[in-house]
């Protein structure tokens, strides 16, 4: 589990792809991230959030706080 601006990252290994590849789990938006290293996941992670918040914002789509997973 990983934690940035409030939101919450999931990811796994997946063999077949050789990448770490993760989504979000606090929001009812579909936010995705992968990488080759847990450093590279990282990144991505913080990289997906920057970009959904800053869509969201350039199209006028409410933001949605994340919410709590009881974790």
């Amino acid at each position: 589990m990983i934690k940035y601006k409030g939101y919450i990252g999931h990811f796994t290994f997946d063999e077949k792809t050789n990448l770490f590849q993760g989504r979000v789990a606090n929001t009812h938006d579909l936010i995705t991230f992968q990488g080759k290293s847990v450093k590279e996941t990282q990144q991505a992670f913080q990289d997906a959030i920057d970009e959904h918040l800053d869509w969201c914002k350039k199209y006028g789509k409410e933001l949605q706080k994340p919410f709590s997973t009881g974790y």
